[in-house]
């Protein structure tokens, strides 16, 4: 595979019609794609743990692992934002607040807290 730690295996599985595509990281087994005659394809997320699994259909994860991906990529800094974070960041990373600040901090959080919650 193109990526370090991935690995692809084509196999004949018993309970299925057709050829599976098992995708393992390293040592783990992440899941499975097939396809059924007369059925789109499916992926089939695993938990070794509990030997159980989940099955979508493959068009629609892939949608949604994209749709996670935009929708997170929306809330990651730009190296400018990310610079300007860590600066601020270290200036207040000593700091200790006086009991005045504190008792400040506090209400407003039980003000923000009356406002959404009641």
């Amino acid at each position: 595979m193109k990526y370090k730690g991935w690995k692809t295996t084509i196999g004949d599985m018993p309970d299925k019609e057709n050829l599976v595509a098992d995708v393992y990281y390293e040592t783990g087994h992440i899941f499975q794609i097939f396809k059924e005659d007369n059925t789109p394809y499916i992926v089939r997320f695993g938990n070794n743990h509990k030997s159980n699994y989940w099955e979508f259909p493959y068009e629609e994860s892939i949608e949604i692992l994209a749709e996670a991906k935009n929708h997170l990529a929306k809330y990651q800094r730009t190296p400018e934002e990310q610079a300007e974070y860590d600066a601020w960041h270290e200036k207040y990373k000593d700091w200790k607040p006086t009991p005045e600040e504190k008792a400040e901090y506090e209400r407003k959080m039980k003000e923000q807290w009356n406002k959404y919650y009641g």
